[in-house]
Formats: structure tokens, sequence, C-alpha cells
């Protein structure tokens, strides 16, 4: 699927950093935190982990919106995939007032799918902004402007 290996290896990472958050993200109060940390800082952890890992020499404005989309996309479905289950057990043990939206979701497995890939799209357009971003601040101080 990926001719790269970097690109493999973004999405493994991606997927283990989304499914240590969904997990986090299962206490009320850090939910609407770790989902905004997801759809917005995910690309430019992962660009300046590998950069410090010297696993990414150069990084062009082209890649770091490649591989800002490639971890947003691959940790929202991460993120998804322990997120919605763990919620939805808990609703149903214990009947949190706060994860009431999950249980409507869940309910529903087409809605769930669309839900899920919807988030996923949107993830990876505001990872690759973010990516962009990371990528253009690199070369901007790389030149020493």
């Amino acid at each position: 699927m990926f001719k790269n290996p970097i690109y493999k290896i973004i999405s493994i990472i991606s997927i283990i950093s989304g499914a240590i958050l969904g997990v986090f993200s299962i206490i009320p109060l850090l939910t609407f935190s770790i989902i905004i940390l997801l759809m917005f800082i995910m690309a430019p952890f992962i660009i300046i982990y590998f950069k410090n890992l010297n696993l990414i020499k150069e990084i062009e404005i082209e890649k770091g919106i490649i591989y800002g989309a490639i971890a947003g996309f691959t940790g929202c479905i991460g993120y998804s995939l322990l997120f919605f289950p763990l919620a939805f057990i808990l609703d149903l043990i214990f009947k949190i007032q706060s994860f009431i939206w999950v249980k409507v979701i869940c309910q529903n497995f087409i809605f769930l799918i669309g839900t899920i890939f919807f988030t996923a799209i949107l993830s990876a357009i505001l990872n690759a902004f973010t990516g962009f971003l990371t990528a253009y601040l690199f070369q901007y101080f790389k030149k020493g402007n």
C-alpha cells in the first residue's frame, strides 16, 4: 500500500498514539482536551519525534502535509477503535451521563462507521495543515531567517 517505509512507521506510531489517547479519553474531564490534541497536535508530534530520531532528514512542505494527513487519519482510527467500545461499555455498566452520546452513536452501526470515517477525514485535514506549519517552521529556522 505504502511505497515509502516511513509512511508505514508513521501509521503504526499514529495508531498506537491514538489508541493511548482513546484509553485516557475515557476520563470524562479529559475527553474534549484529548480530542483537540488528536485533531491538531498529532502531526507536529510525529514530525518532531521523527526529526529527533533522524528518521526524517529534510522536511519539505509537501512531505509535512503528507505526514500530517497520514498521522491524523490513522491516529483518529486508533482512537476510535478503543474509545467507542470502552465508552459504550462504561455507559452500560455505570450509566455515565457524559457518554450518553456514545451510546446513541453506537446503537446504529452504519452511523458509527460514518462518524468514525468523517472524524478521521477531518483529523487528516487538520493534521495536514499543522504538518504543513511544522514543516514550514523547520524550513524557516533552518535558513536562519
